[in-house]
Order: structure tokens, then sequence, then C-alpha cells
């Protein structure tokens, strides 16, 4: 979770070096995908050397969980379909809050993306788009 402090008691080891989490759940969801999770954290984790980073691996659109925006989202999360599009979600309780509103989370998450992806130093279409104009 972006927000959330790491304590020192979640650890897991990624190539050699330890990276420290905020929560297990964290570390459950880094177990299932841990290049895609490196890529999209590295803002977040000084730890990981750049070397370690796997150039090839490209990176979703969607980063975070529509329902819990402070969550990442990997091509190995849970996976919702809506109007054609699939969305994917941190866990099951996400997709059942989502499929309830989904136009009122689809907004949200537009509203939001800029400033969340701000906190991963992610560069979004949309900040790249802005930072170029500005020139």
């Amino acid at each position: 979770m972006v927000d959330r402090q790491v304590d020192g008691e979640e650890i897991v080891e990624y190539k050699g070096t330890k990276i420290e989490l905020c929560c297990s759940a964290c570390v459950k969801k880094f177990k299932k995908d841990p290049d895609y999770y490196v890529k999209l954290t590295k803002g977040l984790l000084p730890q990981i050397p750049e070397k370690l980073v796997s150039e090839d691996l490209k990176l979703m659109d969607q980063k975070f969980c529509l329902v819990y925006n402070d969550r990442v989202v990997t091509p190995k999360s849970y996976k919702y379909k809506y109007e054609g599009k699939e969305y994917f979600f941190w866990s099951n309780s996400a997709i059942q809050r989502f499929s309830q509103k989904p136009d009122f989370y689809l907004s949200r998450y537009k509203q939001q993306k800029r400033e969340v992806a701000k906190k991963l130093n992610i560069v979004t279409k949309e900040r790249a788009t802005s930072a170029n104009s500005d020139n």
C-alpha cells in the first residue's frame, strides 16, 4: 500500500536485495509477481538498484486498484470486466464494491490517478503531456 509506513518486520528478498514492505498483504502480492511489483514501485523502494529493474517489462496503464486506490495492481491481480474492458483489483471485496457503483469508482480513479502516481514517481501519459505543454 502506497500510504503505509514500512515497519521493518515484513521483508522479502529480490535478487539478493532485502526489501521492507508495509504489511503481510503486500508481501503476498509481491511474491505473486515480484518483477512487475519492483518495476511499478521502484520509486518507493530506494534499496533496489536500477540494474535489477527489468527493462523489458511493460507496465499496464492501470497502476492502482479502482476501489482501494492506495494499492497497486499487477497483471496477476484480481480481474473484472465492465462494459467490455478488463480492470484489475486488489481483492474480491474490491470487485464487489466496484460492481455496485462502477461509474463512481471509474470517475474517482480518473480524478485521482495523477496524484497517486506521483507517490510512486510514475510519469503518466497525462503528466508527460502536461510537462511537455509547459515548455
